[in-house]
């Protein structure tokens, strides 16, 4: 049952893009740390505040958020464990709720997601109209094929996975809002990030190269969105090592993310004591 509900409910992260607004990179990173699933979660108060969308849209500007897909070969139910052939979902109609203007697309452009695979869905697009101002309620639809067998998916789930997605449209002098140019961009301050050891039992060091100095929070968050850990932290130019206490987590894997209002950069961890 718990990779059914990953993948109803998991749709990391904004994922490596491209220049393109339209165009979307899987993070392959993914498929060793998630049997099945899409990044992020909903927004939820309690059990995912990190998840949603977290990024604004701004009248007349672009913008764009991508959702990475990732696809087992099973998943595993209360009535037991069937094979996993793939995720389908429509090229035209699978989000709801978009505003005016606003569009997405697939990686591969099929949509269709074959099994042990990390696919995305970039949404795109620039609000014009001003009664689109406020919140958008998006809805994901698409169809779980098992053994030649559909099983209709629609998330979020109040029944499953509660939450929402929610798309924001601000004025276009909003101060916060989210343009896109490029992801490069977005974390050009960051030229890699990785734990050593990882796995681990107890403690971890975190190494962050950085071509420039900031400011960021550093989350741990949980395979169902939940967070585990967060501080706030600077990050300087050059090599920089943060000691991370993973001793009272639960063996498992965990996804840790530098973010600020530039953009993110996640990562996964390993707690195993066996």
């Amino acid at each position: 049952m718990k990779q059914l509900l990953l993948f109803c409910a998991l749709f990391l992260l904004a994922g490596s893009v491209s220049a393109q607004i339209d165009f979307c990179e899987p993070d392959l990173t993914l498929l060793d740390s998630i049997d099945a699933g899409v990044v992020p979660l909903p927004y939820h108060p309690d059990s995912s505040p990190e998840g949603g969308i977290t990024d604004s849209a701004c009248l007349n500007k672009n913008f764009q958020f991508v959702f990475n897909a990732i696809v087992g070969d099973t998943f595993t139910t209360q009535f037991g464990a069937f094979p996993l052939d793939s995720l389908v979902i429509s090229t035209t109609t699978a989000i709801s709720g978009l505003p005016t203007g606003f569009s997405y697309k697939c990686n591969p452009p099929s949509c269709v997601f074959p099994k042990e695979s990390v696919s995305c869905i970039v949404i795109y697009g620039k609000a014009t109209n001003v009664n689109d101002i406020g919140p958008h309620n998006l809805g994901i639809s698409g169809t779980l094929w098992s053994g030649g067998f559909p099983i209709p998916l629609t998330f979020p789930d109040p029944n499953l996975i509660p939450g929402e997605y929610v798309l924001y449209v601000h004025p276009e002098d909003y101060p916060n809002c989210s343009v896109f140019t490029s992801a490069k961009e977005a974390i050009r301050s960051f030229e890699g990030i990785r734990t050593l050891p990882n796995p681990f039992s107890g403690q971890t060091t975190i190494e962050v190269v950085a071509t420039e100095a900031g400011d960021f929070t550093l989350a741990v968050t949980d395979l169902l969105g939940r967070t585990v850990h967060s501080q706030q932290v600077r990050i300087e130019e050059g090599t920089n090592r943060i000691l991370f206490d993973g001793s009272q987590l639960a063996d498992g894997v965990y996804l840790y993310t530098f973010y600020n209002q530039t953009g993110r950069l996640s990562q996964r961890m390993v707690v195993s004591r066996q």
